[in-house]
């Protein structure tokens, strides 16, 4: 028993040690502003797998995009078995910057979602290269207000993105449950450690992607082509910058179901799994954030009662803190209630969600057997 909590006292602390270094970087460190943005033309790379229902939307943002360099709209066909070919098609007949590629087009080594990128980044023309999703929505000004972070000693820029609140609870666990990946995300990479971006919002130079080999030593991955990729980049002494101007946010979409958010967050979970190959440090917190969770059933099942308060009490503090200083930050709006649930819910999603990256491999990329 001893052994054990101090197994468990030491992840908790490295938690508690990491949030607080969060919380530092958004007290203390102003937001990256670049004076020396090189106007540059810009390729933007969107992989689609069944997006008939999102496409019309999606190219009514792309097309309305303001920015007065040169931009193309790269829309790569993930193999689809709906109307997703035919729309792509059609629009590229009448907007001349929108480009259909198809996905086997790619690296016939790669599979899934990371194929279909590298046909597009192979289809590009110009270095600077952004990538969102086919369901995500974006400002007018998002793409010049990614690429403005591209200087010369840029390579990387990891984007904002957020869900709505439209539907129920799982909806709303996954907004917060997002936002505070997010703040965490431009918290350490504001302090020159980045750790993590999303697919859903980031850039980086086409010359970079080809330093590191693209996708290849990343292949055998479901997923990877952001998180995982980052630390490949970081590898080959990548500069990354987090974008704060607030054009460049975008809203992905909104899980309407448990079951969809489960699956969502279970492929994430499997890279987080293997973060270990890439980065260890990374790794390190956040197993002492499963296990900083599994330490409160553990003091629940062991009638260790005031301990258990006590742990509570400096998790929720600390949390809740880091919450309300990252959504000023970002002028994002969560209520009292909403992080109580959250926080509550946390403690056993964490956990489950540890255990589900293991079976990963049983997933599929958008319905489509491994």
């Amino acid at each position: 028993m001893e052994y054990i909590l101090i197994l468990f006292f030491i992840n908790f602390s490295i938690y508690i040690l990491f949030l607080i270094i969060n919380i530092i970087s958004l007290l203390l460190f102003s937001s990256n502003i670049n004076n020396q943005f090189l106007k540059s033309p810009v390729s933007v790379i969107i992989a689609i797998r069944n997006g008939q229902k999102a496409l019309d939307n999606l190219i009514n943002d792309l097309l309305n995009q303001e920015y007065s360099e040169d931009i193309e709209f790269i829309l790569v066909d993930d193999q689809s078995i709906d109307k997703t070919k035919k729309i792509i098609q059609n629009a590229e007949q009448k907007h001349p910057q929108i480009k259909y590629v198809s996905s086997s087009e790619g690296d016939p080594k790669l599979s899934f979602k990371k194929r279909a990128l590298d046909a597009g980044v192979e289809k590009s023309n110009h270095d600077i290269l952004l990538f969102t999703d086919v369901d995500c929505q974006l400002g007018k000004y998002w793409v010049s207000s990614m690429a403005e972070n591209f200087d010369k000693n840029t390579d990387y820029v990891i984007g904002f993105s957020r869900s709505r609140k439209i539907f129920g609870l799982a909806n709303l666990f996954q907004r917060i449950d997002f936002l505070m990946l997010m703040f965490s995300a431009k918290s350490v990479a504001q302090i020159g450690w980045p750790l993590a971006s999303s697919g859903q919002n980031q850039a980086y130079r086409k010359s970079l992607f080809k330093k590191v080999g693209g996708y290849k030593k990343i292949s055998h991955l479901l997923m990877g082509d952001d998180s995982i990729f980052l630390q490949l980049c970081l590898k080959h002494n990548a500069k990354v910058k987090f974008s704060m101007n607030s054009n460049s946010y975008v809203f992905c979409r909104s899980e309407k179901t448990w079951k969809s958010l489960f699956l969502q967050r279970m492929r994430w979970a499997g890279d987080g799994n293997v973060m270990w190959r890439y980065n260890f440090l990374f790794y390190l917190v956040m197993l002492s954030t499963v296990l900083s969770n599994i330490f409160i059933f553990f003091l629940i099942f062991s009638n260790l009662i005031n301990l258990l308060f006590i742990i509570i009490g400096i998790k929720f503090m600390i949390e809740i803190i880091f919450a309300f200083l990252g959504a000023n930050y970002f002028k994002e709006r969560i209520s009292i209630s909403g992080f109580i649930y959250w926080h509550i819910l946390n403690t056993l999603y964490v956990p489950i969600m540890s255990v589900a990256s293991f079976f990963v491999r049983f997933l599929s990329w958008k319905n489509r057997g491994q």
